[in-house]
């Protein structure tokens, strides 16, 4: 049991050892070690000081960049119906365009139909004054004696005529 008791010599020179050790600690190694702490904790202190400045631009360069994004939003918005008005106009332009050509076209059809039907009327006025004269000479060439029988032949011409026409 002497082991768990020690001795008053060893428990002297622990002692003196302890405390020699402790001077030479305050004097040379604690002022390096407090010195160092101190240091630390400043650039602690320092970080943290540089990190709230960090935290607080990064929370204005949000705020700004949401108001930037807001604000492209709302010229993007501006421009889209900007563009629909403009897309509405040039239809709205194109559909009278077409509706002023197709009645140009459709009046130059009507004149062009109404030009074709005076010339076909003047064409079969001519063709009917023909054959008029046609029959009459034939008539006139024929002489028959009965009136009557003038009437039958100039019907039976005139069928014929109206045959071919």
């Amino acid at each position: 049991m002497d082991l768990f008791k020690p001795d008053a010599g060893l428990l002297f020179w622990m002692l003196l050892s302890f405390v020699i050790l402790f001077a030479v600690l305050r004097k040379y190694a604690w002022p390096g070690i407090l010195k160092g702490i101190s240091e630390r904790n400043r650039h602690i202190e320092e970080a943290l000081v540089s990190a709230q400045k960090a935290k607080e631009q990064l929370d204005r360069f949000q705020a700004e960049s949401q108001e930037i994004i807001s604000h492209a939003k709302e010229e993007q918005i501006k421009i889209l119906q900007e563009g629909k008005k403009i897309k509405d106009s040039i239809i709205v332009e194109a559909k009278e365009q077409a509706r002023a050509e197709a009645e140009k076209i459709i009046d130059e059809a009507h004149r062009f139909i109404e030009k074709q039907r005076q010339e076909a009327m003047k064409e079969i006025d001519g063709k009917i004054a023909n054959l008029s004269v046609d029959v009459a000479e034939i008539i006139l060439k024929k002489k028959l004696e009965d009136a009557e029988e003038q009437r039958v032949y100039a019907r039976k011409l005139v069928s014929k005529i109206s045959e071919t026409v």
